[in-house]
């Protein structure tokens, strides 16, 4: 091992102090680089996993929020079905409603038009009847007074009108 050490010129001396001089350097880096890297390092990755527990919280309240969108536009219509059944419904009796009133309205009217009708062939009637009797009169009183006295006709006259008043009432 001698020769070994003579051929490559190892000196113990120069190899101990090279080692002591490796740990000297390596406590400076670990203490100075290595510590400060690894902090940062622990402090990035806790931001990271922070980040993505923040992520999935996120997505969470996205899929409730999303879920929730979802049975509230189910909800609405819904209630917009019922609006617009209830609008049907309305409709539908209101509409039964007019109808029914249509044709009171047209009842009564044939109504008052049928009492109208029989008032006036009431009234025509009864004065077709005035008419005829004053002719049926003058007519009387023409062929009486060729054939009868004047006083007896006059007392046949007033009798015929007293029966066909008595007749018309």
């Amino acid at each position: 091992m001698e020769e070994l050490v003579k051929t490559f010129h190892i000196d113990w001396k120069l190899i101990i102090a090279q080692i002591v001089n490796f740990v000297i350097v390596l406590a400076v880096l670990y203490f100075f680089a290595w510590k400060p890297i690894l902090k940062i390092l622990n402090d990035r990755t806790k931001k990271i996993e922070k980040s993505l527990d923040d992520a999935k919280k996120v997505e969470e309240n996205l899929a409730n929020t999303e879920k929730n969108y979802n049975a509230m536009v189910v909800t609405a219509k819904k209630e917009a079905q019922g609006i617009i059944e209830q609008a049907k419904e309305q409709a539908e009796k209101e509409k039964h409603d007019i109808i029914i009133k249509a044709r009171e309205e047209v009842e009564k009217i044939v109504r008052e038009s049928k009492s109208k009708i029989a008032e006036e062939k009431e009234n025509m009637l009864s004065q077709a009847k005035k008419q005829i009797s004053d002719l049926v009169i003058l007519v009387t009183e023409k062929v009486l007074s060729k054939k009868i006295v004047p006083k007896v006709s006059q007392d046949i006259i007033k009798e015929s009108l007293s029966e066909i008043k008595k007749d018309n009432e």
